[in-house]
């Protein structure tokens, strides 16, 4: 949006001033101060999560994938680690009733050559019943290997968000 005399943006609600250049290059400088102070953080708590304890898994635990209940370890494919995607997910929800953050997630990681290239497997794991997942997963055109966890304790089920595993 462009400015001119007589309407101003700080005329809109929820719009900021319009000030001289160097008003706005003070403020500037001065929330380039916070933000390298959080960047500064986010690189420290990221470490910190790399450096986390281990937990040990039983490998033979199954889960279930487009082939049906196959054990944990088969998620590495032979690789060193396997990092996964744990995708919330609503029971009976229709496609698009399920978690869009997850939705949009999944979406981005088209496939895992980058990964596999580096001796990284990827996959992506949810609490649905294998079922409804397969429907999604085939509705969105997901390419990635998907599995449910329905039923299987932490640390391989059980949990969202994403982790590094590597094998026993």
């Amino acid at each position: 949006m462009t400015t001119a005399p007589g309407n101003a943006s700080s005329d809109l609600p929820g719009k900021p001033p319009v000030v001289d250049l160097a008003t706005w290059q003070a403020a500037r400088e001065e929330l380039l101060v916070r933000e390298k102070a959080h960047t500064h953080e986010g690189d420290a708590i990221a470490a910190a999560r790399r450096r986390l304890p281990m937990v040990e898994l039983d490998g033979t635990v199954e889960v279930t994938g487009a082939d049906g209940p196959v054990p944990f370890l088969d998620l590495f494919q032979g690789r060193d680690e396997l990092v996964v995607y744990q995708h919330m997910w609503y029971d009976g929800a229709p496609h698009q009733g399920q978690c869009e953050g997850c939705t949009t997630t999944a979406w981005h990681v088209k496939d895992a050559v980058y990964l596999n290239a580096r001796g990284v497997s990827f996959a992506v794991l949810t609490s649905g019943p294998w079922d409804e997942v397969a429907r999604y997963v085939e509705f969105m055109g997901y390419t990635q290997p998907w599995y449910s966890v329905r039923g299987v304790e932490a640390p391989i089920g059980g949990r969202n968000g994403a982790h590094r595993l590597l094998p026993a």
